[in-house]
Formats: structure tokens, C-alpha cells, sequence
């Protein structure tokens, strides 16, 4: 932490002698200044809100470095790097610094396959078993009257069990996508099994982009990593990007070294599982790749998906193409989180808007800071859907506030228990196992209340009965948790 206190110390201070001279006008610089003077919780009291800047939140989450790109109308806006790539050797991040992906990897493999769909190379809604050569979905008491298909593949409801890929060591043999999915060596992983009727529920999948890779390779006669180069990176103008494993060298001199909790290094590895997780790009990269597939949502540009195609992809509807969608008023948010050894990474964009912002870390601990700046993103150009929640405070009178009243936490878990008390002033007092006081919780609407010193909100929910039922407890990270009534 120490090392990581001396390199960040620098750039904060660089950081905000510039912030201190940005201009305050509308302009693109201008916007960049405020996102990174001012990222955002997932909620505030009113006029309880302290700026904190990008490389502050950084040094007190420990997270060594940061990129990140805006898109606007189909070009980049503005980008920003923070910290290092490598901590011991000094080396500072820049645009570009390239990171591991992660399960950004599947959008971009999901985006080729329906490339090739669109051509009916594939067929979007065909038993994929149609499709595969030298390895198929054996046909059993889950797959004998619905089947495993392509769109089922992308939305994660083809049914496929869930596990997450082994990496590998420099110099190991890696496994082919066929070894990977009939679990034989030189693999280290179970096979690719269905465990339930395809269709029949959502079930996150990594095996189940195994199955895309394998996919597009069979339609296209390719290797996963060139038929991507070709269907994705060259129409998307994605330059600093690769699947190849290992990174070739060109690219693995500009790469992020990835750092776990304690700041420790983690060993280079190889991903082969490529549609899953094993894409090295920059944010840049991934944002330029957003913004072609919002060009394709209309007539006339086909550069990666058809317009027809795009059009599902950005259908108002819970639909899972590629990304996951938050809706509202008019607007339509499409997003996706990804995770490896060392890495995180978050891409989200606005379709009303034309816009689109990436992030990517090389620590284990980025998602809190990578939503934070998301927020400050979403306060800086509207899109309301991202932007924090202001609280105001309320009047709740005292007899309203016994309904929420009593103790919370399952009691067969051994976990933490919590014990509200109405008290004058309109207040809840909350007391936790262990705390020499209780906390004084302000009302913010009928059935919220406010810690102002944690920013935590205690969200009281009702049961079936009308009662209350249990308390969502939610940190200034937007992460909650939910207690039972006891």
C-alpha cells in the first residue's frame, strides 16, 4: 500500500493542479474535468455530498490504475488514465495501456456470431448441434424437445452449468476450445454439460460462450482470434485489441500488469477461453466498438451486425443479445461487467444519447470505482437511469415509525443482527451487535431512513401480509443487503 500511496500521491497532486485550471465551460475537456474531480455514490442526502476525485477514491479503494473512454455520436469524446499498469516498474497508464477484458469478451463474440447469423451462416434460432463439427450437445431428457441455440447461447438461457475457466502459465500447453469443451486434456476444467431445458430460466454461463467460439470457428473455417480480427476489430477500427493467448508481443509491452487486494502481482497466465474472457484491449478499443454498434442501429451500415439485427440487440424489451438493458422514458441503457485474476472491467452506454463510456482496472477491487465514475458520467450528459439518488429529509411521525420496529437478520446464520428503535425527532436508532452507541437514522421518504455518516440507506420492505417484511440495506456503492424480520 505504501508503494501504491507514493505513485498515486504524485499523480493526485497532478491531477488536481490541472483540475484547478480546467476550463469550466461545456466543452468535452471541461466535462472529463468534472467526471474526474467528482465521482458519484449511489445516493446522498441533499447538501451532504463531498467531491472526491478519481485518484483519492483510487488510493483509498487500492487500486493502482485506471482507463477510460467516452463515446460521443460515434467518436471518441475524451479518454483518461490514471495510476500505473505496473506498479514496480513505474510504468504509468495511458490510452494505450492494454488490459484484460474479461467478460467483456462476450459481447464482442456475441456481436461476430450475430454478424454471421446475418448472413445465414448460422442460424439465430437453429439446434446449434446443426451447426458444429468434431464435437455436439449430446441429446438427453433436457435437450430432446427444446434445444441449445445460438440466441440462447448469448442470453445465458441455453441451460449450459456454469463454471469459471482455469488460466495457464507461460509455456503450458493450452487446451483447444473442443478439449475444453469435452473436458479432456490438456484442459484442467469439467466439460460443458446442460443441466436444465433450454429456455426455461436465465443462468449466467461461461461454457456457454465456449460453445459461440466453437461456433464461429466451425461456420467461418477460421481460429476464433483471426475471425474476430476480421468480423469485429477491423470494421470497429479496434487496433489495440487481440484473443490471441499469449498476447503477442507488441501488445504485451503495452499491457497492465493485473494486482489482487493486497497490491500483490498476479503471474502472467493465458486465457484460452477465448469468447468467454480472453480479450486484451483498451478502452478506447471497446468504447470505438460500441459506438459501431450503435451506428448499425439504423439503415444502411452493417459494418458488424445488420440493422435488423441491431434492432434486437436494442429492443425495449428484458431480451438479453449481448448486454443487459435498463429501460425507462426514453431511454435505453445497455451494459456489461467484466472480471478476471486481476482485472475489471465495465462498458455502458446510452443508445438515445449515441454515447458510451468504458472503464477497466487492473486490480480485483475496480467495480466500486468503475460504477462510481459511471454515476458521475451519467450526472454529466443525462442519462437518469445511472444517476445517483438525492435524498431529501422527511417528517415521519412517531407512532409511523414503530411498524419498523424490532430486530433483523436470520437468526440460523450467525450473521449480523440489526435492532431499530423509533426515538424523538422523528428518527430511527439503529444499534449493531458490537457498537458502543446507536446510530441516528434520518427519514428520506415513508420507509427509507439515511445514515449520513456511513451514507447507508435502511430501506424498509413489506411482506406478503402488508407487514414489513424485511430491511435492504444499501452502501454508498449501490451494494446491498437484505435482512429478515425476526
Amino acid at each position: 500500500m505504501k508503494l501504491l500511496a507514493a505513485c498515486l500521491g504524485v499523480l493526485w497532486a497532478l491531477a488536481s493542479a490541472a483540475a484547478s485550471a480546467a476550463p469550466a465551460g461545456p466543452g468535452p475537456e471541461s466535462a472529463a474535468a468534472r467526471i474526474r474531480e467528482d465521482v458519484l455514490p449511489a445516493h446522498y442526502l441533499e447538501g451532504h455530498h463531498t467531491a472526491k476525485s478519481i485518484p483519492q477514491a483510487m488510493l483509498e479503494q487500492g487500486i493502482p490504475g485506471v482507463g477510460i473512454a467516452f463515446i460521443d455520436d460515434g467518436e471518441i469524446g475524451w479518454q483518461l488514465a490514471f495510476g500505473y499498469a505496473d506498479l514496480r516498474r513505474g510504468t504509468a497508464v495511458t490510452p494505450d495501456t492494454v488490459f484484460a477484458a474479461a467478460s467483456l469478451s462476450k459481447p464482442v463474440a456475441a456481436m461476430a456470431a450475430l454478424h454471421l447469423a446475418g448472413r445465414g451462416l448460422i442460424g439465430l434460432d437453429d439446434d446449434v448441434n446443426l451447426h458444429l463439427r468434431g464435437w455436439e450437445i449430446p441429446v438427453d431428457r433436457f435437450t430432446e424437445t427444446e434445444k441449445v441455440t445460438l440466441r440462447r447461447l448469448i442470453g445465458h438461457t441455453a441451460g449450459v452449468k456454469n463454471h469459471l475457466w482455469s488460466s495457464y502459465a507461460p509455456g503450458a500447453e493450452l487446451p483447444t476450445v473442443e478439449a475444453m469443451l469435452a473436458g479432456t486434456a490438456p484442459s484442467v476444467d469439467p466439460p460443458a454439460v446442460v443441466e436444465s431445458v433450454p429456455g426455461q430460466r436465465y443462468r449466467y454461463s461461461n461454457p456457454g460462450y465456449a460453445i459461440v467460439q466453437k461456433l464461429i470457428q466451425d461456420a467461418t473455417g477460421q481460429d476464433f482470434a483471426t475471425a474476430i480480427d476480421r468480423i469485429v476489430f477491423a470494421p470497429a477500427g479496434m487496433r489495440r485489441s487481440s484473443f490471441v493467448q499469449p498476447l503477442p508481443p507488441a501488445l504485451r509491452a503495452e499491457a497492465a500488469t493485473g494486482y489482487a487486494e493486497d497490491l500483490q502481482p498476479y503471474p502472467d497466465r493465458s486465457f484460452p477461453f477465448l469468447a468467454a474472457g480472453g480479450l486484451w484491449s483498451t478502452p478506447g478499443d471497446l468504447a470505438r466498438f460500441a459506438a459501431t454498434l450503435m451506428a448499425d442501429h439504423g439503415p444502411g451500415r452493417n459494418r458488424i451486425v445488420s440493422d435488423a439485427l441491431a434492432a434486437e440487440v436494442f429492443a425495449r424489451s428484458d431480451a438479453r443479445l449481448g448486454f443487459t438493458k435498463k429501460l425507462g422514458p426514453g431511454e435505453l441503457l445497455f451494459e456489461h461487467w467484466g472480471s478476471n485474476a486481476g482485472f475489471t472491467s465495465y462498458l455502458v452506454g446510452s443508445l438515445p444519447h449515441r454515447q458510451a463510456l468504458v472503464v477497466m482496472t487492473n486490480s480485483d477491487q475496480g467495480f466500486d470505482l468503475m460504477a462510481s465514475i459511471a454515476r458521475a458520467v451519467a450526472r454529466e450528459y443525462g442519462w437518469a437511469l445511472l444517476e445517483p439518488e438525492v435524498y431529501r429529509e422527511t417528517a415521519v411521525p412517531l407512532d409511523a415509525l414503530e411498524r419498523f420496529a424490532g430486530t433483523y437478520g436470520a437468526e440460523e446464520d450467525g450473521g449480523d443482527r440489526l435492532s431499530f428503535t423509533p426515538a424523538q425527532g422523528g428518527l430511527l436508532l439503529l444499534r449493531e451487535p458490537g457498537a458502543e452507541a446507536a446510530q441516528a437514522l434520518v427519514p428520506v421518504g415513508d420507509e427509507t431512513f439515511l445514515s449520513i455518516p456511513r451514507n447507508t440507506s435502511y430501506r424498509f420492505l413489506e411482506a406478503k401480509d402488508g407487514g414489513i417484511g424485511w430491511v435492504r440495506v444499501t452502501a454508498a456503492s449501490g451494494d446491498n443487503n437484505d435482512f429478515p424480520r425476526n
